[in-house]
């Protein structure tokens, strides 16, 4: 390889950091996961680990992998704290696994939460455990006349919507971390072009 070649090898994996770089602006780095409401509190134990903030694949992809399943189970108000510890005992990356709770957001809660319900159904009732639909769940239900006491209703939901949202969240954990791997193949080809 003469040195033409290895100067524009370099000059292309400089660009792809520089690309990196910009991407992860807004995600919680070591000098500011003290300014994220929930993970201030765990600041200086982030700080001294590391393998929080490694950008290598065994620390990518248990991020990815365990950021799906959170982001798709119904723990709406605690996924930031569950996600913390679960990159703490899997040694995952926490900028990724915090950035994945992003797709569960008051846009996508809604649909998110009626597949984890509707899936979660389906498979619990195949599994021979009968449940009889939530009556706030269906489309004859007179909305006239709901109550904030009608929300304890709701209760009997969570076993379905956790069971889907774990059937879902594996799907796309599995999905993320095969075209991570595919992905970074073709990201450590070198395109040289002449």
């Amino acid at each position: 390889m003469n040195s033409t070649e290895s100067q524009e090898a370099q000059e292309l994996r400089f660009k792809r950091i520089r690309r990196l770089k910009r991407w992860m602006r807004p995600l919680p780095r070591r000098s500011n996961i003290h300014n994220y409401p929930v993970l201030k509190w765990f600041a200086e134990t982030a700080y001294k680990r590391a393998f929080l903030w490694s950008f290598k694949g065994k620390a990518i992809k248990p991020a990815l992998f365990w950021g799906m399943v959170i982001s798709f189970s119904p723990l709406v108000g605690i996924q930031m704290l569950v996600v913390f510890f679960l990159a703490l005992f899997t040694r995952a990356n926490l900028p990724i696994i915090v950035a994945l709770q992003w797709i569960s957001n008051p846009f996508t809660m809604g649909p998110i939460y009626f597949a984890d319900y509707k899936i979660g159904r389906i498979l619990l009732e195949l599994a021979g455990f009968k449940s009889k639909k939530n009556p706030l769940l269906s489309s004859e239900y007179d909305w006239s006349n709901f109550k904030l006491n009608d929300l304890w209703e709701l209760l009997d939901t969570f076993p379905p919507m956790f069971v889907g949202g774990a059937v879902i969240g594996v799907f796309f954990g599995v999905i993320s971390i095969f075209s991570y791997n595919v992905l970074a193949k073709l990201y450590k080809k070198p395109q040289i072009t002449k």
